[in-house]
């Protein structure tokens, strides 16, 4: 600068310094210098925080080597801890924005280990669970479909001592078609709902006794035949809590006991019963109509009705507009479907189906209504005039009942 002259005192005008300045910063930007470099002292780099770069290290995606969880166990009474740390279950596998998702394999802290499909981070789809079975040993406890941690679909569960299911599950629960083979021998082939034996099924004992007919909350229940090998012997009748209770006795085959011809020792004359059909149609019909209300509250909905049936009867009931009814509007829903009941009979109904006012709070819900109709349906095939209503009515919003209820 000619205002700044070498070998002597340096003497700078203001200016001459702003214009310096200016210079100087111009060449840091044109040497591509880093911000922060200034008469070479280094301004530290900003480092990222650790609970971030571990944040972004933990996020699970993709294909996984083992990951372990390890638990603590709750201290006792006294403070003290018998194990401070312990390995509680791994996992290997498939992840998805950090859930198990794909396929993978889960050992558990009570020595399960589940091996198949995830779906969210939840047992979804195909997939096999083993139980411990003695040291350091597992058995395969069930293999099949599963939903949200749950067995669902078609699959097989090995109870153990011999005992076999393989049929149709839902919620964990054996429901829908299958068969079950007991420890004693026994094969049951049939309906299922709610982990019990309900609908129609066959019953085959390991002596060659054989049960074919209804069932109701795991009992033989309504209309049914037992074959008696021992006898040759066959009862078709009505069952009541898993006993005969009004039916007809016939020997279906020779009596494997009497290989030869039995001696006569006695003559009795010939008796009959007066009307004997008669008879048997009366004891029939006393059972079926001691038993209605307790089929009809046991029963499950799907079998009581069919699936149109039963959105037909959603229908009538949503009317209303609300999820549970008082019984004075329960009654205009029945009087829709031209059932017309005062309101002690429909309470009469409602506490043969299990309601109850102190339960349900007084009100109606959509079961305890399908069950009613239920109940109403077969109280009219026993006694006609149970009820005033009006056939045509009845037939727009349900169809006649099956022959198998």
């Amino acid at each position: 600068s000619s205002s700044c002259l070498p070998g002597k005192q340096l003497r700078c005008s203001p200016f001459a310094v702003m214009a310096a300045t200016a210079r100087f910063k111009v060449d840091l930007m044109t040497e591509g210098l880093n911000y922060g470099r200034f008469r070479g002292t280094e301004r530290p780099r900003q480092v990222k925080p650790l609970w971030l770069a571990s944040t972004a290290k933990s996020q699970k995606d993709g294909t996984h080597r083992t990951i372990y969880w390890v638990g603590r166990n709750a201290p006792a009474e006294d403070g003290t801890l018998v194990d401070n740390f312990k390995t509680a279950q791994s996992y290997q596998g498939d992840w998805e924005n950090n859930q198990k998702h794909g396929y993978g394999v889960q050992t558990y802290a009570d020595g399960r280990k589940y091996e198949g499909e995830w779906s969210r981070g939840k047992r979804s789809g195909d997939g096999v669970l083993w139980i411990p079975a003695g040291k350091n040993k597992l058995r395969k406890f069930y293999t099949g479909g599963w939903l949200n941690d749950k067995r669902h679909g078609r699959g097989t569960c090995f109870y153990g001592k011999g005992e076999v299911y393989q049929g149709d599950w839902d919620g964990d629960k054996r429901h829908g078609h299958g068969q079950m083979k007991y420890e004693s021998g026994d094969l049951y082939l049939g309906e299922w709902a709610n982990d019990l034996r309900n609908g129609q099924g066959t019953l085959t004992k390991a002596n060659g006794d054989s049960y074919e007919g209804g069932w109701l909350v795991d009992n033989r229940e309504g209309s049914g035949s037992y074959f008696y090998a021992a006898t040759g012997k066959v009862f078709v009748g009505e069952w009541v809590d898993d006993m005969p209770k009004a039916g007809v006795y016939s020997q279906a085959q020779s009596n494997p006991g009497h290989a030869t011809k039995v001696p006569v020792t006695t003559t009795v004359p010939r008796t009959r019963l007066v009307d004997p059909s008669g008879v048997l149609e009366s004891a029939l019909q006393e059972v079926r109509t001691n038993r209605t209300g307790f089929r009809a509250k046991n029963t499950p909905l799907d079998a009581l009705f069919a699936g149109h049936e039963l959105n037909d009867l959603a229908d009538a009931f949503s009317v209303a507009g609300k999820t549970k009814l008082s019984v004075l509007d329960a009654r205009g829903v029945f009087l829709s479907l031209g059932i017309q009941l005062g309101e002690e009979e429909l309470r009469d109904l409602l506490h043969q189906v299990g309601w109850s006012v102190e339960n349900d709070e007084g009100l109606v819900d959509f079961e305890n209504f399908v069950r009613c109709v239920a109940l109403i349906l077969d109280y009219e095939v026993t006694e006609p005039n149970f009820v005033e209503a009006d056939n045509d009515a009845m037939e727009v919003a349900v169809s006649e009942p099956r022959e198998d209820q």
